[in-house]
């Protein structure tokens, strides 16, 4: 066994007898028809979650015990993360036009970031419904620094005549020029 010898609080929880890392360069992809590709919809609590295949099918998906508790740490799933799951074969098929319940899998792989792009590049599908699915999930700021502009006439005069002149756009700033403050006596109040 490692000697702790960092100390400190859970460093030990932290060791590499822990660690189940599996090499950076390798990713797993699917071997085996049962195996498929998903996205996770709705995480729903208690080791489940929906998701979608390439396909469009949605699914239930069992988190493994793999992946919870200590194997959670690299692990981690939320709306949006690319997985690859494994059919369960075994059960009866349910249609989803007849009922309501959706047909199981497990949780295989969970892919990161970096993963997502060799994924692409090595496997050949057609992957633009989870790419669109993670355009739609993640939220940028807009370019647009000014979305309000604040001017008075002086200043549209000012742009009019430059913009005759120069024949281009001109950005004036705006320059708040102190305003004259009263003595306020705490006594009046």
């Amino acid at each position: 066994m490692v000697k702790n010898t960092t100390g400190g609080n859970k460093q030990k929880g932290q060791a590499r007898k822990f660690i189940n890392a599996r090499p950076s360069n390798k990713i797993r992809i699917s071997m085996d028809e049962a195996e498929i590709y998903g996205q996770v919809t709705k995480l729903l609590g208690n080791g489940m979650c929906h998701i979608n295949t390439l396909d469009g099918t949605k699914m239930l998906c069992i988190i493994r015990g793999k992946f919870r508790g200590r194997g959670k740490r690299d692990n981690i799933l939320k709306t949006g993360t690319w997985i690859l799951v494994g059919i369960r074969e075994w059960e009866e098929k349910k249609d989803a036009t007849t009922c309501s319940l959706l047909n199981k899998c497990d949780l295989l792989e969970v892919y990161s970031d970096l993963d997502k792009e060799k994924l692409k590049s090595s496997v050949n599908l057609n992957w633009r419904p989870f790419i669109d699915n993670d355009a739609t999930n993640h939220f940028t700021e807009k370019e647009d620094e000014d979305l309000f502009q604040f001017s008075n006439e002086e200043q549209e005069e000012y742009k009019k005549i430059m913009e005759e002149q120069v024949g281009t756009t001109v950005k004036v700033t705006l320059q708040l020029s102190a305003v004259e403050e009263e003595e306020i006596n705490i006594d009046d109040i």
